[in-house]
């Protein structure tokens, strides 16, 4: 059985997870009370905070789990937040046929990847459209898209508490835990903005998504830690309505950076050799 949603079979079909299982979360959601309506406010503001800053860098860590199997995927890159554009580069799992690392450009329409499959040559990108992505590309490029990623943080419930302060590189930062609700994310985001969050609605198993949150003094994001339990595609028996479960974290940093990223030309994207025409198949008279 496989997942709709661990890298996009068109580039890395090789890490697609089998099997059964996943969890509903564990001790990073709060249980309990009601937090406090600031930190609510902050982390609802975080979001639109971090966007303004305009640009970072970024380190990911996505980990899949399903069953007994476990795939970790890292990257480094860096976002131009107004610009909704970015780039990453991927190191993806040893047996999925793919030497060296996976780049990535992020783009609101289409992702493209290079290095993407074997038979890809490697000065090609392959260009995949994000409306035919079964989660509008929150997770499906390996590492989440940072834009959408922040926007979830607009669902966020009123469970979510202020675990304290810590050491964050140089920096101190609040560190939030709690759930989002992703219905009331895709409501309260702008329009123009929701079609990631509609399809991410129809892949996810649950729309709610433990997080947690570490906000530096100018309540900017500088780690942001989502999981998600991702519906599956059909199965028998046992392993009928199971889930895998994905954890996302992206670490930002070096605000301001200069992004200087735009999506390939055409003439360096790879355009797939045409399926040759079934043989035309001659009557034969019977005797």
């Amino acid at each position: 059985m496989k997942f709709r949603i661990v890298l996009t079979g068109a580039c890395v079909g090789a890490v697609g997870l089998t099997g059964c299982g996943g969890g509903t979360g564990d001790d990073a959601r709060p249980v309990g009370a009601a937090g406090s309506s600031e930190a609510v406010a902050a982390v609802r503001a975080a979001a639109a905070t971090t966007v303004n800053a305009g640009s970072s860098r970024t380190r990911t860590t996505m980990t899949m789990q399903s069953g007994d199997r476990t795939v970790v995927l890292t990257g480094e890159g860096l976002f131009d937040y107004r610009r909704r554009i970015g780039t990453v580069s991927l190191q993806v799992p040893k047996d999925s046929g793919i030497t060296g690392p996976l780049q990535e450009i992020v783009t609101p329409e289409a992702l493209y990847m290079k290095n993407a499959a074997p038979e890809v040559p490697p000065d090609k990108w392959v260009r995949i459209d994000v409306a035919g992505l079964a989660d509008g590309n929150l997770l499906s490029g390996g590492s989440a898209d940072p834009t959408t990623s922040f926007e979830i943080l607009r669902g966020v419930n009123d469970d979510v508490v202020l675990v304290g302060t810590e050491k964050f590189g140089n920096d101190q930062v609040r560190h939030y835990k709690g759930t989002l609700d992703l219905k009331k994310a895709h409501d309260q985001t702008p329009a123009n903005l929701r079609a990631p969050l509609a399809a991410a609605l129809k892949s996810f198993a649950s729309p709610t998504i433990p997080f947690e949150v570490y906000l530096d003094d100018q309540g900017r994001l500088r780690k942001v830690q989502e999981e998600f339990n991702l519906a599956s595609e059909g199965g028998q028996g046992k392993d009928k309505g199971q889930t895998a479960k994905v954890v996302s974290a992206a670490e930002l940093f070096d605000f301001g950076v200069s992004v200087d990223v735009q999506p390939p030309r055409p003439e360096d994207l790879y355009v797939a050799p045409a399926t040759p025409p079934a043989p035309a198949v001659s009557a034969t008279r019977k005797p």
